[in-house]
């Protein structure tokens, strides 16, 4: 985590910095919770603090920072996510490139980009039930999950969000805590059917 220094007074520095120490650990979880992946939840937990800080002065000290910078986070999930959709795949890896010569053809050869030992041993360290329940969720349960238990968004908000009434957003949300409850216990007794093994 780094402090930032940009060209704010003194105050509005000390102060953003206290609040990013404060919160950091918990803006990172959170966006782990929503990539799935420490790198893309480095990339959004560094650009929600930078966007954060650029706007400081629009925030309104009265509500809590923690709830701000989560909105910020989430939008920048969403982003990702909507940038990633678009992206388009020109060439396939997997397909072989003819060349004028001989007719013999060509194959990329792709470098592995797994995860290193290190990142599986630190994945593992982050990876628990919830987490994989959580990931199994549809895009849109999860950002229900967010908005309505870690934001702690009002529900009329959340509908003008996903343009929905809010009787159905209620709705999708307790079947959501629902799914969520129950992949939650086929995990737990799954676990302790292998401890019993």
């Amino acid at each position: 985590m780094t402090t930032m220094t940009m060209n704010a007074n003194d105050s509005d520095t000390k102060r953003f910095n206290e609040l990013m120490e404060q919160t950091y650990r918990k803006v990172y979880n959170m966006a782990y919770r929503l990539s799935g992946s420490r790198p893309d939840a480095e990339d959004l937990t560094q650009e929600a603090y930078f966007r954060a800080y650029r706007s400081f002065g629009e925030y309104e000290g009265d509500r809590p920072f923690e709830n701000w910078i989560f909105r910020i986070v989430t939008r920048l999930y969403l982003d990702l996510l909507r940038n990633r959709r678009r992206r388009v795949q020109t060439v396939s890896y997997d397909a072989t490139l003819p060349t004028e010569v001989g007719g013999d053809s060509i194959r990329f050869e792709v470098a592995d980009d797994g995860p290193s030992p290190e990142d599986v041993l630190l994945e593992a360290s982050f990876s628990e039930p919830l987490q994989a329940a959580l990931a199994s969720l549809t895009e849109e349960q999860r950002e229900l999950i967010q908005l309505a238990d870690v934001e702690q968004v009002p529900y009329q908000e959340i509908a003008d969000r996903m343009g929905a009434p809010v009787g159905t957003i209620r709705s999708r949300l307790h079947r959501t805590h629902k799914a969520l409850r129950a992949k939650l216990e086929a995990n737990r007794v799954s676990q302790a059917l292998s401890a019993a093994r």
